[in-house]
């Protein structure tokens, strides 16, 4: 008999916990589709501003194709993008032009807990060397021995010029801070990073 209740007892812990895991992840799911549209919805109102800028388009439609991560010693405390994306008529529904942009995430503390992200359209990229960054990042074109030793050769001589001029910059700071008689600790900047992981979108303007 006790070893019944004891079974029932341990059945019900095993449904709660289970249930608690499911809940925890069903609202962890909504979070993060939340935030990627709300950062999706960002990006392309900036895109959209840019547009109007730089080519007087007002009424025009996004849609994002790609979007990758650029990976390298001078991105290791930023985040950029390379975005590909296809403007369209929203009367005629009809493809205008593919472009292709450098998009960034800055990313600053608003308190202790807090962060924001504001999204910044830097540029317009050449799509077909875009296009090509993109194959080469996600491995759809491979690349010689030859070419990834240059590529490597490349990483090392950005990280060693990046070092230097962090070097320089704290030396800097540090003698500023001796000349004020004040003794601060120099740290290297951090950033709290988020990803942009835009959705293809139906939406219309």
């Amino acid at each position: 008999m006790g070893g019944s209740a004891g079974l029932i007892i341990l059945l019900v812990m095993l449904i709660v916990v289970v249930g608690f895991v499911i809940i925890t992840t069903i609202t962890g799911k909504k979070a993060a589709k939340k935030e990627k549209e709300q950062r999706y919805k960002a990006v392309r109102n900036e895109i959209k501003s840019f547009l109007a800028k730089t080519d007087n388009r007002k009424n025009i439609r996004v849609e994002f194709e790609k979007v990758y991560s650029r990976k390298g010693p001078e991105y290791k405390y930023r985040d950029v993008f390379d975005v590909i994306v296809e403007l369209i008529e929203p009367k005629t529904q009809k493809s205008v032009e593919r472009r292709a942009y450098e998009v960034e995430g800055i990313t600053t503390k608003i308190d202790k807990k807090n962060y924001a992200t504001k999204w910044v359209v830097n540029k317009i990229l050449d799509l077909s060397e875009t296009e090509q960054r993109i194959a080469i990042g996600q491995k759809e074109i491979k690349l010689t021995k030859e070419e990834r030793k240059a590529l490597k050769k490349s990483d090392r001589i950005k990280e060693k010029e990046l070092a230097k001029i962090e070097k320089e910059e704290i030396k800097k700071i540090r003698s500023d801070a001796k000349e004020n008689k004040k003794n601060p600790v120099i740290q290297k900047p951090t950033e709290q990073r988020e990803k942009f992981v835009p959705i293809r979108s139906k939406e219309r303007n």
